[in-house]
């Protein structure tokens, strides 16, 4: 077994902000078993049903939610109060809306970057920390995946498909040009989104699914995400997930990127040290090329207690190479907080 059977949530709802934002949760596995909440990548990209399969359902207490502004929370597609700081303030008024005193954080990706900071404001309240795909949102990771040397000159194919007639941004300019696509993806989704409503369509080439800023921003992540994926197979799975996905995944996420993720330049490594009194695993891959591994070990040099794990095949996806050392470090963590 890869990862865990299916299963459904026995409990779910909104929990309201106190600046306009609903955001949707649910709860699975074993209710009173070990408190986790997962914290999902993007940012922008909500939470699926397989999330919930990474968490053994006979000892866990799964809290899953949906960030500011996509999957099932709303209002859809908003930035406004959407930041760094406000969805920290959303998880921990979360953790004492179910009444836990602590819970373990999990989270993939941009999802390792929230855990952190989370951990990092409310270390009292975090049972132990697990991250994979590590992402500490410095200005040379932001960067990397849009300016050449970088990914571009890993996957010159996708960035040509990806930065198509838009401006090729300079070197140290990186945070103007993800303004000038959020501002993009703004007007796209004021105008109604009409060509990315193709992507439902199978008769919709890939080349006018590409006049689409949204389309192209996250087709471009997931080409870079796997280690051999071709574009067909990218816009099958981008179509399954849908119009909303796509688009809120590449609005919020340009958004972040424009405001360097909400944080002060290297700050999660320079708070690194409050983390010292809880468990913490670190799961990273060799050919992550979204987030490149030298953020995984340089965290893990700021925090000696942590445990790095390296899986040697894969790239940023999680896939069948990263579940079983996954789903053993939650479990090391879970005994620590027995």
């Amino acid at each position: 077994m890869i990862l865990f059977p299916e299963v459904t949530p026995f409990d779910t709802g909104f929990h309201q902000t106190d600046d306009g934002h609903s955001l949707f949760w649910e709860r699975c596995g074993k209710q009173g078993g070990v408190p986790i909440v997962f914290l999902h990548g993007g940012p922008g990209s909500g939470c699926t049903a397989a999330h919930r399969r990474y968490f053994d359902p006979q000892v866990f207490d799964v809290v899953l939610f949906d960030q500011r502004g996509c999957g099932r929370s709303r209002p859809l597609f908003s930035l406004e109060s959407n930041t760094t700081r406000s969805q920290i303030a959303d998880i921990e008024s979360l953790r004492k809306s179910f009444g836990f005193e602590r819970w373990i954080v999990m989270g993939p990706s941009w999802g390792s970057t929230l855990a952190l900071a989370y951990a990092q404001a409310h270390p009292g309240s975090v049972a132990g920390l697990l991250i994979e795909g590590v992402f500490l949102a410095s200005d040379a990771e932001l960067a990397w995946w849009h300016i050449k040397p970088g990914a571009p000159n890993l996957f010159p194919d996708a960035y040509e498909a990806f930065i198509a007639n838009d401006a090729i941004p300079e070197k140290g300019r990186a945070l103007a040009f993800f303004q000038s696509a959020c501002d993009g993806m703004k007007s796209e989704i004021k105008g109604g989104m009409t060509t990315l409503r193709g992507l439902s369509d199978p008769a919709t080439s890939l080349s006018e699914l590409r006049q689409s800023l949204l389309y192209r921003w996250t087709e471009y992540e997931d080409r870079i995400s796997w280690l051999n994926v071709s574009p067909e197979h990218i816009r099958e799975g981008l179509a399954k997930r849908g119009v909303a996905f796509v688009a809120s995944h590449s609005l919020i996420e340009a958004h972040y990127f424009a405001n360097g993720c909400f944080l002060e330049p290297d700050q999660l490594i320079h708070d690194a040290h409050r983390l010292a009194d809880i468990p913490m695993e670190i799961v990273q891959s060799r050919y992550d090329i979204v987030c490149p591994s030298g953020a995984a070990f340089r965290l893990s040099k700021a925090c000696p207690h942590a445990r790095l794990s390296i899986i040697t095949q894969n790239g940023h996806a999680m896939t069948e190479a990263v579940y079983p050392t996954l789903i053993a470090a939650m479990g090391r963590l879970a005994k620590n907080t027995a």
